[in-house]
């Protein structure tokens, strides 16, 4: 059983059914609005488990395994309609234990035999189904389940569900279908929109798309400098005035899925939608532009897995390529949850009190933002993920990153599970992901500035300049920022020229030998102070209070220019003692 779900005991359970018993059956009218967008998910996820319940039934096989069942769930999962496909749901089982006392019997046989984390949701569903419960205890138990259960537990419940519809019912006698009039309000839409509307949200001329989907199987295009500048201003767009954007994002703030956010806001729900959307716009209006080759993406990847195993440098705001900015990468970053990033936006952010911010630990407990003591903005990170969003933008928001001066990841290892390092420990899943998207993002970023502190030199950019003309077109549009749009990618004479860099004669302290033969050193990381001459008095002082900066050397040649290469590194990986063993247990 989750553990965010309310304990209920079999005798509680009991004592349920007994006071629903005791009154006069009344159908669930309250839970029979739908939409036709709403119908149509549920009938079609309805009629795909009915190939698996109606005979003749493949053997060993299961809805869950169906293709045409996964595919209505991902259908019901894009459209974030799980609710009300579960509310039709309960109401067919209802229904039909109404209808014919032998069905509810058979849910109370059934809801006995229910186990595990699956088994506790479904035997309450069964249950208050057979005795009729009131809908409000359905709703709440529905509300509770969709914020603690993960995605492979709501498919698997979804999918036990539909086939047990077939099962109790196979005639399909008890189901109803009640799609709501067009002038018929419901919930409190109308008001919300009008609320919205109030903020200076309004819908917008272009057709929308799914606003903030799930799917992940959107096609990710390498971008060029006119595709990032149109990107960024339907951005923009979709962030300042778009009102189905603000209804997608109040959603999310009803099931507690993002982040951070104004839960607390004293306005009301709209409000603390427009104050974060609004925020993002502006971020990103003012941003400068980025766009990352794959050579250098590739590069802060392997930085990151070499520096999993320890912690990382103090933040530094110094180290941000700009104090606000927008990056796309040519090739996204896979997640370990199947998700990809292909970009981030970024800029300084100080909480504001009145404003209510909460931050949503890993426990899924509210902790409230305490506005920074040394007045030093932090810097907000959005991670974009590879979606089908509004205004034919290829990505929507994925994340939020946070960013603090002076602060220090701990080893990424820590997150990793011992015996399959692919994966997170539980528990840990999504606070994983949130690091490693972290790190790689400050991997980029003092890749990008990196010259700044060094004299080793590692990438090389383009700056793609904007018309004048389209530029006053830009800052009509509300963009702020110059339009210029940099593209960086790996230097691939940054090794001959670090090795062009180095001194000739051997160092000081040296072992004083000469090579006599030519390699190449591999790409490394090394800590460079930028205060030698203090670096001895603050270790003295205080141990790790000297930053270093992590300096990353490309791959170079090392040894005299007219001696002969050396084979020793092939030679070495070639020998049987090179080969890893496994150790066993002892």
């Amino acid at each position: 059983m989750h553990s965010n779900m309310p304990e209920l005991s079999d005798s509680e359970l009991l004592a349920i059914a007994a006071r629903a018993a005791k009154r006069t059956p009344v159908k669930p009218n309250d839970l029979l609005i739908l939409s036709e967008l709403q119908l149509k998910l549920y009938r079609e996820l309805h009629a795909a488990a009915g190939q698996f319940v109606r005979p003749p039934v493949p053997e060993g096989a299961s809805p869950a395994s169906s293709a045409r069942v996964r595919g209505a769930i991902d259908n019901v999962l894009a459209e974030d309609e799980e609710m009300a496909v579960f509310r039709q749901m309960y109401d067919h089982l209802a229904n039909a234990a109404l209808g014919d006392q032998r069905v509810a019997d058979q849910m109370l046989a059934l809801s006995s035999g229910q186990r595990g984390p699956v088994g506790g949701f479904v035997k309450r569903m069964l249950r208050f189904a057979a005795t009729d419960a009131y809908a409000n205890t359905v709703q709440m138990l529905v509300v509770d389940f969709l914020k603690s259960a993960d995605e492979q537990t709501l498919r698997a419940v979804l999918a036990q569900l539909a086939g047990m519809e077939w099962a109790l019912d196979p005639d399909d006698r008890h189901q109803r279908m009640i799609i709501d009039p067009p002038d018929v309000v419901v919930g409190d839409f109308d008001a919300e929109v009008r609320r919205f509307r109030a903020l200076g949200l309004y819908p917008g001329e272009t057709t929308p798309g799914r606003s903030l989907a799930r799917a992940d199987d959107a096609v990710w295009e390498t971008p060029d400098q006119h595709r990032i500048r149109t990107w960024r201003r339907r951005y923009v767009e979709a962030h300042r005035q778009s009102l189905d954007w603000a209804r997608a994002k109040a959603e999310v703030y009803r099931r507690e899925r993002e982040r951070l956010a104004p839960y607390g806001h004293p306005d009301g729900l709209e409000a603390a939608v427009v104050t974060q959307l609004r925020q993002e716009a502006d971020r990103a209006s003012s941003a400068r532009l980025f766009q990352i080759g794959d050579s250098l993406g590739q590069m802060a990847l392997r930085r990151v897995v070499r520096r999993a195993e320890k912690t990382t440098t103090p933040f530094d705001p110094a180290h941000l390529p700009a104090s606000r900015g927008m990056l796309f990468l040519d090739t996204p970053l896979a997640l370990p949850n199947g998700r990809r990033i292909v970009g981030y936006v970024w800029g300084p952010w100080s909480p504001r009190t009145e404003e209510g911010w909460f931050l949503l630990r890993p426990d899924r407990l509210l902790e409230p933002v305490e506005a920074a003591c040394d007045d030093v903005p932090w810097t907000w990170v959005t991670a974009l993920t590879c979606d089908e969003s509004l205004l034919k933008l290829p990505f929507s928001p994925y994340e939020t990153l946070l960013a603090r001066p002076g602060e220090i990841l701990d080893p990424e290892t820590r997150l990793r599970d011992p015996d399959n390092p692919e994966r997170y420990r539980s528990g840990s899943g999504r606070q994983g992901g949130q690091e490693l998207m972290l790190r790689h993002v400050r991997a980029l970023w003092e890749l990008l500035t990196q010259h700044k502190r060094s004299t080793v030199r590692v990438l090389a950019h383009q700056v793609h300049q904007l018309k004048p003309s389209k530029r006053d077109a830009e800052r009509r549009r509300g963009i702020s920022d110059s339009g210029q749009v940099e593209n960086w990618w790996v230097d691939p004479d940054a090794g001959e020229r670090f090795r062009e860099q180095q001194p000739s004669e051997p160092r000081e302290g040296g072992t004083g030998r000469t090579l006599a033969v030519r390699y190449w050193r591999e790409e490394h990381e090394r800590q460079q102070c930028p205060n030698s001459h203090r670096h001895a008095a603050l270790e003295t002082e205080k141990r790790g209070s000297c930053p270093h900066y992590e300096i990353t050397i490309p791959e170079h040649p090392v040894g005299p220019a007219d001696a002969p290469w050396s084979d020793r590194l092939r030679r070495a990986r070639l020998r049987p003692s090179a080969t890893p063993r496994h150790g066993t247990n002892a």
